[in-house]
């Protein structure tokens, strides 16, 4: 991330270096038009080498700018890897965990209203239905922190009709589906 954070400062170094050495190059020119107004040819001369300095000026800046972008643009990309690299990892290592027989405990869990709730068997989904951890995790499901298990929303029967959440695959096709009045205790054990 620093490193990602100094090729943005040089491409920005390098960018107000360009349109100072222009604005320059412009002086110059302006400079350069009075001096052939006024038959100043030493003030003309002048003019002129102080335009192709700038403009040299403007070149560097360029090559330097073009340079640090790349820079940035291989960073990036190295960054992506890495992270892809970790994700894939981690996927690995909770596969690792649930074929050693790991599972985390059941987890219940309960509406906003805190009236109804339900309960999730890690063991039941993996072990019995050999689904596999990145098949909800991170897609469907964040890691559990604390009570929050969903990006965004509520963990709500409408929510899950719609087909967010459990009825992501809950939906009559891949598994029961959560409109199944008569599939209700399969989940909601105590109402």
């Amino acid at each position: 991330m620093q490193r990602i954070d100094q090729v943005l400062k040089m491409v920005q170094f390098s960018t107000i270096t360009f349109v100072a050495v222009c604005a320059l190059v412009m002086g110059s020119v302006n400079a350069g038009l009075t001096a052939e107004a006024s038959d100043d040819s030493a003030n003309l001369e002048k003019a002129r080498l102080d335009a192709e300095n700038a403009r040299s000026e403007a070149q560097k800046a360029m090559n330097e700018a073009e340079r640090a972008m790349e820079e940035a643009e291989a960073v990036i990309e190295k960054a992506k890897k890495k992270k892809e690299e970790a994700k894939e990892q981690k996927e690995n290592a909770m596969e690792k965990m649930v074929s050693a027989g790991y599972f985390p405990d059941d987890i219940t869990l309960s509406d906003p209203s805190g009236k109804s709730t339900a309960v999730f068997s890690h063991k039941k989904h993996t072990s019995r239905e050999k689904l596999r951890c990145i098949e909800c995790h991170p897609k469907v499901f964040i890691m559990k922190v604390d009570d929050k298990v969903v990006k965004g929303g509520q963990l709500t029967m409408e929510e899950m009709k719609k087909g967010k959440y459990c009825g992501n695959c809950h939906n009559g096709n891949k598994a029961f589906s959560v409109n199944d009045v008569n599939s209700c205790r399969r989940c909601h054990p105590r109402q």
